[in-house]
C-alpha cells in the first residue's frame, strides 16, 4: 500500500483495517487532549468504529478523495499520530488535518509529516490550493500552519461544533504558487 517516507525518522503509512487496534489504542490514550480540539474525539472510541473509519477512508483513497495516513516512526513500527488530506478533485483543492500523541509533541514530527503531505498534494497530485482549519484557540496548530507557510484567510464563527460548545475556526490556506515560492 501507499507509504510516504518523510525523513530518516518518519514515514506516513496509509491507514489499513489491520491497523485499527493500534490506532484505537493511540486515540484512547490521547482522547481527553484530542477532545479539546476535535469533535469526533468526544465520542467513545472502539476498534470497530476505527475499522469502519479506515474502511471508508480507503474507499475514498481509491476514488482520489482522501489520503488518511498514520504518522509512524521506527520504519513504520511505532504509530504516533495521523496526517491526512480530504480532497476535492473537481476544485483541485484539499483540507489538511493532523494530530499527534502527547508523548511525541514538540519534536517537529507533525511539521515534517504535514510538509511532506502538502508537497505531495501540490507536486504529485496537482492540487491548486490547500486549506487548514483549526480552533482559533489552538495556538500550537495555528503556529504550525504559519510555519508551513499557510496564511490566515479569516475566522469561521462557531465552525467547530462540540457536544456542549462551539469553537470559532481559524481558516488558513496556501496556493500551489505560494508553496513553490516558499519551498
Amino acid at each position: 500500500m501507499f507509504q510516504l517516507p518523510v525523513d530518516d525518522e518518519i514515514t506516513l503509512v496509509l491507514a489499513e483495517e489491520r491497523h485499527a487496534q493500534r490506532v484505537t489504542e493511540l486515540i484512547v490514550r490521547n482522547q481527553p487532549r484530542l477532545a479539546r480540539w476535535e469533535p469526533w474525539a468526544e465520542q467513545p472510541q472502539t476498534v470497530d468504529g476505527t475499522r469502519a473509519y479506515i474502511r471508508s477512508s480507503l474507499e475514498d483513497f481509491v476514488r482520489g478523495r482522501q489520503i488518511s495516513t498514520i504518522i509512524a516512526l521506527d520504519r513504520g513500527s511505532t504509530f504516533v499520530g495521523r496526517c491526512g488530506l480530504r480532497i476535492n478533485p473537481y476544485a483541485g483543492s484539499a483540507d489538511v488535518g493532523y494530530w499527534i500523541d502527547a508523548e511525541h509533541e514538540g519534536r517537529g514530527i507533525v511539521r515534517r509529516a504535514t510538509h511532506a503531505l502538502v508537497d505531495l498534494a501540490f507536486v504529485e497530485l496537482g492540487m491548486n490550493k490547500l486549506d487548514l482549519r483549526t480552533s482559533i484557540d489552538n495556538a500550537r496548530s495555528r503556529g504550525l500552519a504559519e510555519r508551513l507557510g499557510f496564511r490566515l484567510e479569516g475566522t469561521l464563527p462557531a465552525g467547530l461544533r462540540f457536544a456542549h460548545r462551539s469553537d470559532d475556526v481559524a481558516w488558513y490556506s496556501v496556493s500551489a504558487d505560494e508553496w513553490r515560492l516558499s519551498s
